[in-house]
């Protein structure tokens, strides 16, 4: 070993600078409990090792032990780099970085090294020594990969590092500057030793030069307080966060408070130290003693919401709080005009709702009145022309040929013009009638009646002029009863008349009148077809006409609607049922009006 191994001046300098890594490890070893001084401790070790490596290859005797020292101090070189990008990050506070899947990528490049140098197939990629054994090792193609890779992250940390100095105040930017001088001597005489620079390519002083960096970052770390930069950020940050906080102690004295808690309490803080915080605060009550809650409170027009959470103390005993009032007037202004938006909206929205509904109600409005528009000029072009027509043509008959007739035809003709006349007037009342209710200005007139014998009258009247030769049955009970006798009327008149044109010539009819409380049931049944079950309530409406209507004789669909509306006149209702045996049965239901009384016995008046 004697004959292989002879430390050189250069030996006992990197041994030095090994043995002042030693004991800047012993000495960080024993406040490792920091994160910081645990990448600290990494760097030291890398920069012992390499310092060791680099003393033995430096001193050893033959080639074969040079290249195995100079192999294994690449250890030390690629551990380096990646612990300084950890101090630096550390340093800044980002303690979770690097991510796992970055530090996997960073870990890459060192092993790939680490890999070649241990292969001898691949060894001289990186570095070899010559067979003549010189003292210095030639680099490899891919030795200049690696300088560049580790160079790239040292910059990149340094850089990290000054930028983030420079926004400290200026005792930091100071010690931002002499950090960044002690790193940058290493490397420079790294890069100065590669490119073979006059006497520093003959030795890598690096290591050596590396204790210097070493020296600052220890001794700035555990004697010059390096680390006191994050409480003193920490304190930067309660003394100018907005939100007012006061520390209080376990009996709800304040211990600590920030200008913005002075600010609402109204004192300075060295005036509100030691008082009670309710005194200070009235609005705090029982919470400034107790249990973590939160809550708000309003002082001087303001409202606060308020955290309180305990603070630890010390075993056995109860801890202190901090309470930290967040001013949210602004927003609790903001939250109360969006809810008063909202009922805005809400309120315009059913305005809206209402409005469209009654938009639809007046579109539905003119659609049926659009399509009784269509109907009444089908009915004028139908049911009003043909007796039209008739009464013209009868007229100029009797005008032309009035002397020419036989007396029998013309009593004839003025029977046909009197019915037509009549029929006109039937249907133009109708109309009108029909109109007047529908803008609801008429009234019912009653009169007490014996309803049976006064639709025997109406029954024979119209059985002559109206129903042709359609067979009538009637089977009429005495009812007396208050109603409106015209009205009463048409409402037969025009059921018989429904009946008579929608069943074939011959049909029979049946009329009857029972008593109903509260009044009496008027009922008109025919033999016909019948009404479908989706027609019966619809031919109560105006115009309308069953879907049999043209078989037999077609009216103005105005009848049915009359009867409807003279029966809800007299508070009753009008609908159709089937026949037994077949056939319609059309039912009016009137109920009496017990204040109406029977005219009193003039004579009686006279006598009296």
């Amino acid at each position: 070993m004697g004959d292989t191994l002879r430390l050189s001046a250069a030996g006992w300098l990197m041994l030095a600078g090994a043995a002042f890594f030693a004991v800047a490890v012993g000495y960080v070893w024993r406040r490792r409990g920091d994160a910081l001084a645990v990448s600290l401790l990494v760097m030291l070790l890398a920069a012992l090792q390499w310092s060791v490596a680099y003393a033995l290859e430096l001193s050893a005797g033959d080639v074969a032990h040079r290249q195995f020292w100079g192999d294994l101090k690449y250890v030390g070189i690629c551990l380096l780099t990646p612990a300084w990008l950890a101090f630096v990050f550390h340093y800044l506070g980002r303690a979770r970085w690097p991510t796992r899947l970055v530090g996997a990528l960073l870990v890459v490049e060192p092993l790939a090294v680490l890999v070649l140098l241990a292969n001898d197939a691949t060894h001289d990629l990186v570095r070899y020594y010559t067979p003549e054994g010189g003292v210095v090792a030639e680099a490899g193609p891919l030795f200049w990969a690696h300088l560049i890779y580790t160079d790239v992250l040292l910059w990149v940390g340094t850089a990290v590092f000054v930028i983030a100095s420079a926004r400290l105040s200026r005792l930091y930017r100071r010690q931002g500057a002499i950090v960044f001088v002690s790193v940058l001597l290493p490397w420079a005489a790294n890069l100065l030793f590669n490119l073979r620079v006059g006497p520093f390519g003959q030795v890598d002083l690096s290591p050596f030069a590396f204790t210097v960096t070493a020296a600052v970052l220890v001794f700035g770390v555990f004697r010059f307080g390096l680390l006191d930069q994050r409480p003193m950020a920490r304190s930067q940050i309660f003394e100018t966060i907005p939100d007012p906080v006061l520390v209080l102690d376990p009996y709800g004295r304040v211990i600590d408070a920030n200008p913005a808690a002075a600010r609402l309490v109204g004192r300075p803080v060295p005036a509100a130290v030691g008082q009670q915080a309710v005194r200070l605060l009235p609005a705090l009550g029982d919470r400034a003693v107790g249990q973590a809650t939160a809550s708000e409170i309003t002082v001087a027009g303001r409202t606060y919401d308020l955290d309180v959470s305990s603070l630890p103390g010390r075993p056995g005993r109860r801890g202190g709080q901090l309470v930290v009032a967040r001013d949210v007037t602004e927003r609790r202004q903001a939250e109360q005009d969006i809810r008063t938006a909202l009922e805005r909206e809400q309120v315009a929205a059913v305005r809206l709702a209402a409005a469209l509904e009654r938009e639809q109600a007046a579109t539905e409005h003119l659609r049926g009145v659009d399509e009784m528009k269509s109907a009444f000029l089908q009915a004028v072009s139908h049911d009003l022309r043909t007796p039209l027509a008739s009464v013209l043509g009868i007229a100029l008959t009797l005008e032309r040929s009035r002397q020419a007739l036989p007396s029998a035809d013309v009593a004839d003709l003025h029977s046909r013009l009197t019915a037509n006349a009549r029929k006109l007037d039937r249907i133009l009342g109708g109309m009108l009638d029909l109109d007047r209710l529908t803008r609801g200005v008429a009234e019912p007139r009653r009169e007490r009646i014996d309803l049976g014998e006064f639709v025997a009258t109406v029954v024979d009247q119209t059985q002559a002029d109206l129903l042709g030769d359609h067979p009538v049955f009637v089977d009429l009970a005495p009812v007396q009863i208050a109603v409106d006798s015209a009205k009463v009327e048409r409402i037969v008149e025009n059921l018989l008349v429904n009946a008579s044109r929608h069943t074939p010539p011959g049909t029979p009819i049946w009329v009857r009148v029972d008593r109903h409380d509260p009044g009496a049931l008027l009922t008109v049944a025919d033999a016909g077809p019948g009404v479908p079950v989706e027609q019966r309530e619809r031919i109560f409406q105006p115009f309308h006409r069953g879907p049999s209507a043209a078989s037999h004789a077609p009216g103005s669909g105005v009848g049915l609607a009359l009867v409807a509306q003279f029966a809800g006149l007299h508070g009753g209702r009008a609908w159709v049922e089937p026949r037994a045996g077949g056939g319609a049965c059309f039912q009016v239901l009137l109920p009496d009006s017990p204040e109406v009384v029977p005219p009193a016995d003039p004579m009686s008046t006279l006598t009296g």
